[in-house]
């Protein structure tokens, strides 16, 4: 039986990107409606109707539950943003960090206050990854482990995970299956993906 050691790191590239939660949560549940002065918008317009139709979105986007849009291994030497990636075969090099491109929709937001009173939200994630042979013998992984709490002004919807798996010692040539769970600890949910790939 070879025994190969590994680390996972998770990393999260997202609008506002901190290690812990500002504030306090708030005792009472986000309010439905979004007024000029919890997100400095202005009262135009243009503005007021974008926050109608923002709410008749986040009510939509309430009963959808997490679950990822996108899900797929990117090359790491190209720039990541939103919606911005450039995908790459499931085939690594042995040693060669495996980065996984995640867009989940669906996550909760949890109204907290921030150190000046303001209103905020935030967003918080883990994952546990899970790596085996083809055959399901456990090969490494980790548990519960952190993806940076974000927290926003806003409720946001649009932004990325990146989850990386770190090879320190090379895994051996051959196929191998990494199962992901990302919790969305806000609401309580997970989802699951399963993602075959090749060392060669």
């Amino acid at each position: 039986m070879i025994i190969t050691t590994m680390s996972v790191l998770i990393a999260s590239s997202v609008f506002v990107q901190i290690a812990n939660s500002q504030g306090s949560p708030s005792n009472g549940t986000p309010s439905v409606n979004i007024t000029s002065s919890d997100s400095n918008f202005t009262n135009s317009a243009p503005a007021m109707k974008y926050q109608a139709a923002r709410e008749q979105f986040l009510e939509v986007w309430n009963t959808l539950g997490v679950h990822p849009l996108v899900a797929t291994y990117v090359n790491e030497s190209v720039e990541l943003g939103n919606g911005v990636y450039q995908e790459r075969s499931n085939v690594f090099s042995p040693g060669e960090d495996i980065l996984l491109y995640v867009q989940p929709i669906g996550f909760g937001h949890k109204q907290i206050e921030g150190q000046n009173g303001e209103r905020l939200y935030l967003m918080n994630f883990t994952a546990d990854i899970v790596i085996t042979f083809a055959n399901g013998t456990i090969v490494g992984g980790g548990q519960n482990i952190p993806i940076d709490a974000i927290v926003s002004h806003y409720r946001n919807t649009e932004f990325y995970l990146t989850l990386s798996v770190t090879q320190t010692n090379p895994f051996p040539n051959g196929d191998y299956v990494i199962n992901y769970r990302v919790i969305d600890q806000t609401s309580g949910e997970d989802f699951e993906l399963s993602k075959d790939i090749t060392i060669s």
